[in-house]
């Protein structure tokens, strides 16, 4: 690494399965989405490390060595997924005893638009463009499956040992997946002890390509209230261990929800594409109702019945309680939501599949 060099790492939205993806063995849809997290890197002499977030400014300053990376000043909220990815990345370089080499990094922006944050899984990206701009700046190319697996143990820690990796895996995967989580993650203390090769074999996530037909085209629509992603998985999570036959059937729902929006996206089928989105909203509002959880808002639905009026079908995407809407539409129909949605008061945007 001679030159400075950008780097970037797509967003995400979920497309199915949000809840039924906590349940080892169940499945998810997940798009990287081309609204794209940036950074540049830069070399630096000796062993010096800084990462910056551009947006704030918040800075961290850290050495690395022949035993991986260390911190020598405080970790700034902005900053705490990246630094625990980057601290993985650079074990596992010391591990391979690679030289150290001291780089900076800087994010250049968090995945908003005209200041607005728009919930594409900046912590997610950030995870995963850690991981990628550590081991460049040690002159190591990773895998697909090991940048995905670093970055989604340091989610996962980060997250104090909570969440399925599915938005990482789609950051560092591209496209649209299918994600499954097999076997739990050790504790997060546990998988810190781990030397990062055996982490490496360790990962629970199986990822596969879903094919995005021809015509096919997504939009979010952001309400304007922002939501408590990990409050409302903890509430869901609280629900399913009071009553696990109850979480048991909604999981079952939600996952058919998904398997039949797979398959009907597999096979180019409009009319069984729209009609799984619009079961997968129904089924999330119903385990909403029934663990006392908002996880479809009056505004929310209010954007799904609006898409379905325009003949395309919407749910809420990711955990709910606001935040923003997943929009499934065919050709023209795309055109009529997006602009019903913007009318009625959403911010509403056309993303597409990203690579990572």
């Amino acid at each position: 690494m001679r030159t400075p060099a950008e780097l970037s790492a797509p967003g995400k939205a979920f497309v199915a399965g949000e809840y039924s993806v906590l349940e080892h063995g169940e499945p998810a849809l997940v798009l990287a989405v081309d609204v794209r997290l940036h950074a540049q890197l830069r070399e630096l002499s000796g062993g010096a490390v800084e990462l910056r977030h551009g947006p704030t400014g918040a800075s961290l300053r850290g050495e690395i060595g022949l035993d991986g990376l260390t911190w020598t000043s405080g970790i700034p909220g902005e900053l705490r997924f990246a630094a625990r990815a980057a601290g993985l990345a650079a074990k596992l370089c010391a591990e391979e005893r690679r030289e150290p080499r001291g780089f900076a990094a800087t994010f250049q922006d968090d995945l908003s638009r005209d200041g607005r944050k728009l919930g594409l899984g900046g912590s997610a990206a950030s995870s995963v463009l850690a991981v990628r701009f550590t081991c460049a700046s040690q002159g190591r190319a990773p895998q697909p499956r090991e940048e995905m697996t670093m970055a989604a143990a340091a989610h996962w820690v980060e997250q104090g040992g909570r969440g399925s990796g599915a938005d990482v895996a789609a950051c560092a995967s591209g496209g649209l997946i299918e994600v499954r989580v097999r076997h739990p993650w050790p504790a997060p203390d546990d998988l810190l002890r781990l030397r990062a090769r055996d982490l490496l074999r360790f990962s629970p996530l199986d990822v596969r390509p879903v094919p995005v037909p021809a015509g096919l085209r997504f939009l979010l629509a952001w309400t304007g209230e922002p939501a408590d992603s990990r409050a409302l998985v903890g509430s869901v999570l609280a629900f399913a261990k009071a009553r696990p036959g109850r979480w048991t059937h909604h999981v079952r729902a939600l996952s058919g929800t998904e398997s039949a929006l797979r398959a009907a996206l597999e096979r180019n089928d409009e009319a069984a594409m729209l009609e799984a989105v619009r079961r997968a909203a129904a089924a999330l509002g119903a385990l909403g109702d029934e663990a006392q959880v908002p996880i479809v808002t009056q505004e929310i639905a209010r954007a799904c019945a609006i898409a379905s009026s325009a003949g395309a079908a919407g749910k809420p995407s990711g955990a709910g309680g606001g935040d923003c809407a997943i929009v499934l539409a065919w050709g023209e129909a795309g055109d009529r939501a997006r602009s019903a949605l913007q009318v009625a008061g959403y911010h509403a945007l056309e993303v597409a599949p990203a690579v990572a």
